[in-house]
């Protein structure tokens, strides 16, 4: 019995694209961010937070992961000041809204690392480039560990504000305005 052409792309379209061998590993990635948030599921399995329901676990990453893909790709250092505040608001907060340990919210962005190496290496995107790209988001990814973590402690820093205590922000760094933990030449 042979399918019908219609049959025959409706089948296509539920398995995995190979790479298109033009296609950056960054729009790769971006092609497949449901492959990856998969991958990093299945990484998770062993955790115990990993029960939680599966929009709670997943929550911002389908909003957070493109966006990040997007920033390493133009080659950006550190994270915008909108994805900045969906990881810590978003994500972040939720993680100890849901009781997860504190270790396993830095765990979970090293397992978005390596789900991201497994989909490319799966369409065989295993090349300098996809290292170059990994490289990237691995800057990327350790930014927004802190904005994460920031969004954790979100209780205890908002009740330092206002004692000189907040952290400036880079933005106002590049407008002239001195850290005081930096030492001024003499």
């Amino acid at each position: 019995m042979s399918l019908s052409d219609d049959q025959h792309e409706l089948a296509q379209g539920d398995r995995a694209v190979p790479a298109n061998a033009g296609a950056s590993p960054y729009e790769l990635l971006l092609g497949t961010v449901d492959e990856v948030i998969a991958e990093w599921r299945s990484l998770l399995k062993r955790d115990p937070w990993a029960s939680l329901p599966a929009s709670r676990l997943v929550d911002s990453f389908p909003e957070i992961l493109p966006k990040m893909l997007r920033l390493a790709r133009a080659g950006a250092t550190h994270i915008d000041d909108g994805l900045r505040h969906v990881i810590a608001d978003a994500h972040g907060h939720f993680r100890r809204v849901d009781g997860v340990p504190l270790a396993s919210v830095t765990d979970e962005w090293a397992c978005l690392k390596r789900a991201c190496r497994c989909v490319l290496e799966a369409h065989g995107a295993n090349d300098g480039d996809a290292d170059r790209a990994m490289e990237r988001l691995d800057v990327l990814v350790d930014d927004a560990v802190g904005y994460t973590l920031r969004g954790y402690y979100r209780p205890e820093l908002d009740s330092l504000r206002g004692r000189g205590l907040e952290r400036r922000e880079i933005s106002d760094r590049r407008r002239g305005i001195a850290d005081r933990r930096e030492r001024e030449d003499d």
